[in-house]
């Protein structure tokens, strides 16, 4: 078996807080000029100067809904699966400062998930309920852990609705999920049985990361400050976890190769390279 060299390796200390608490933080992992290629990007989408899939664009439920009149950047909320169609976001996913400590937590083949941009705008940003990622992607792959990482693009603090996540709850297994009411919350569901008063706010800089065990629970507030809170975030996988078959293959979301193996009879299409964007969009 060859060695992966790993520049951006976790250190003893990370991975003893990791299996302890479930999520480690590393601050200055990117430059304001490596995140004002991000943001410059998604808000060229938000304000329709570059194409981008319109399923794939999602505004601020508030917008929605017709109870706050917003547009361009004010009226986001996200845009997902970003590295699929932009070679900026592709090339960031796969930025070893991101994949190196995960290597060290899922081995050396990976393939990357989701990956979504998030706005959360000032006054108007609304936050997400407890929830755990793993819950989602247990109905897409058969595999023990998936890993995701949250970059501050702005600094992300308690007056405009940075994380909060409760330290250990990786060890507990897979809550009970349960449906939430209105627009922007039903995109979510909501974990059961989770006291507010054991969430610890995770505060972090501008080019600051997060990795968390996406079986942790976490969640965000709403954004009470007349700041931006945006964030990139990214979710990784083994490259050996099996896809759960769809009935329909139009649902399935796309996997990326981020380094090392592939196994295709495992996980089928994975892409190497950005897609085209449809014309429809």
């Amino acid at each position: 078996m060859s060695i992966v060299e790993k520049e951006f390796a976790l250190s003893a200390e990370e991975q003893s807080s990791w299996e302890e608490n479930g999520f480690i933080i590393r601050y200055d992992v990117f430059t304001e000029e490596e995140n004002d290629v991000l943001r410059r990007i998604a808000d060229e989408i938000a304000q329709g100067k570059r194409l981008f899939p319109s399923a794939n664009i999602n505004q601020n439920a508030l917008v929605r809904d017709g109870k706050v009149e917003e547009t361009g950047i004010n009226a986001m909320h996200k845009i997902h699966h970003v590295s699929c169609y932009i070679p900026e976001f592709l090339e960031r996913v796969r930025d070893p400062r991101l994949t190196d400590p995960i290597v060290d937590l899922l081995g050396p083949d990976l393939l990357g998930l989701n990956n979504l941009y998030i706005w959360k705008a000032p006054k108007i940003g609304l936050g997400f309920p407890w929830h755990q990622d793993k819950w989602y992607f247990n109905h897409q792959y058969k595999t023990e852990m998936t890993v995701g990482t949250w970059t501050a693009i702005d600094g992300a603090d308690k007056d405009n609705g940075c994380l909060y996540v409760i330290p250990g709850s990786h060890k507990h297994g897979i809550y009970d999920h349960a449906d939430l009411e209105g627009s922007q919350q039903s995109e979510f569901k909501l974990a059961q049985g989770v006291k507010d008063e054991d969430g610890v706010a995770v505060e972090v800089p501008p080019g600051g990361v997060v990795w968390f065990n996406n079986q942790i629970l976490h969640k965000s507030t709403d954004n009470h400050s007349l700041r931006f809170r945006r964030a990139n975030v990214a979710h990784y996988i083994s490259a050996k976890a099996e896809r759960i078959p769809k009935k329909n293959p139009k649902f399935i979301r796309p996997a990326m190769w981020i380094r090392g193996k592939i196994y295709p009879n495992r996980m089928d299409p994975v892409y190497r390279d950005v897609l085209p964007i449809p014309e429809s969009s």
